[in-house]
């Protein structure tokens, strides 16, 4: 005759034991997980933004650089970052420098807390005969 029940704690010992304890400890580290996990997350956004940032001041410097319109530029380094982004041309003495700033969010809260703008700039030499 079977007196104790499964699960409960009557001092014995064995796998039956300690069966509340791995549900305490998972209660315990899931939010540090998600939390770690949604870091490293909005750490990837913020790299992938920046790197986009770089190829779209690139992309405008050389435009410019060879002759097109700031708009022209403007608008294909918009669609390199692929969201709203501030872009700055500036011609100076032979070179054009442009840079691009764009705000990084953080997934999956639906902008309620922000990174800080990235930006990068890029300069490249005007080529003959370019308008300056």
């Amino acid at each position: 005759m079977l007196t104790a029940r499964p699960g409960r704690d009557n001092g014995a010992t064995g796998p039956g034991a300690d069966a509340g304890m791995v549900t305490a400890e998972l209660a315990v580290a899931l939010p540090t997980v998600i939390v770690t996990l949604l870091a490293a997350i909005t750490a990837l956004v913020a790299v992938a933004t920046q790197l986009r940032c770089t190829d779209a001041a690139a992309t405008a410097a050389r435009l410019v650089a060879r002759g097109e319109t700031p708009t022209v530029a403007r608008s294909a380094a918009d669609g390199v970052v692929g969201s709203p982004a501030q872009v700055l041309i500036r011609t100076d003495s032979g070179t054009v420098t442009v840079v691009v700033r764009a705000a990084a969010g953080v997934p999956f809260l639906g902008g309620l807390l922000r990174l800080p703008a990235v930006s990068s700039r890029f300069t490249a030499p005007l080529e003959p005969g370019a308008a300056r």
